[in-house]
């Protein structure tokens, strides 16, 4: 039923000059969850996309800062990654890439963003450029780093048992988070090459 909903919201920020899209808390967790899987219901290298992307953080920001939690924590991105869901990784990355604008976080949640650096990838400066000349790979990067956060929290689950399933799931896990690492990399320095690029045409 949600997923009809979703795809009722893309529809109707087409139809009209998109401005963030409204929904309730419940739908903005499912769009998240898909935008972190890889699987938006909207394409966010689109005005539309973006429209629904920034509704939903928009809805669940609201809610969360309703139970009193800042949403996305922005300062755990440098300080504390360990602490961060996907979801949160993912809308961090939207915010700097200008997927996602600073004014559609909550309360405090606004303040952290403008603070936060990405120390991970230095030599990307120029994010929001970047989403300009080369959004899909920018996406891909995104969609990357969230699959990374994911492996991690799995074989620190694996970490903490131990039995020799374990060890194995530790094993498989360290795979996945080296070869995200690497395609983190390589996305980063494709999309740096196109800014470069933009630059000097």
């Amino acid at each position: 039923m949600l997923r009809i909903s979703i795809l009722a919201a893309v529809f109707a920020a087409s139809a009209c000059a998109p401005a963030p899209v409204t929904m309730p808390a419940t739908q903005a967790s499912e769009v998240l969850e898909l935008f972190a899987a890889g699987r938006a219901p909207g394409d966010v290298c689109t005005a539309q996309g973006r429209a629904l992307l920034r509704g939903a953080v928009r809805a669940y920001g609201a809610a969360m800062a309703e139970a009193g939690e800042v949403w996305p924590d922005a300062s755990a991105f440098g300080d504390a990654p360990d602490s961060l869901s996907s979801v949160e990784v993912s809308v961090m990355i939207g915010v700097a890439a200008g997927f996602i604008e600073v004014s559609d976080l909550n309360g405090p949640a606004r303040g952290l963003a403008r603070q936060m650096t990405l120390a991970h990838w230095p030599s990307m400066r120029d994010l929001r450029r970047a989403a300009d000349v080369a959004c899909p790979e920018l996406v891909e990067l995104q969609r990357t780093a969230a699959r990374f956060v994911v492996e991690r929290e799995r074989y620190e689950s694996a970490m903490r048992r131990n039995d020799a399933r374990a060890s194995e799931r530790r094993r498989r896990h360290a795979e996945r988070m080296q070869r995200s690492l690497a395609e983190m990399q390589m996305l980063a320095e494709v999309v740096t090459r196109k800014v470069e690029e933009s630059r000097a045409g």
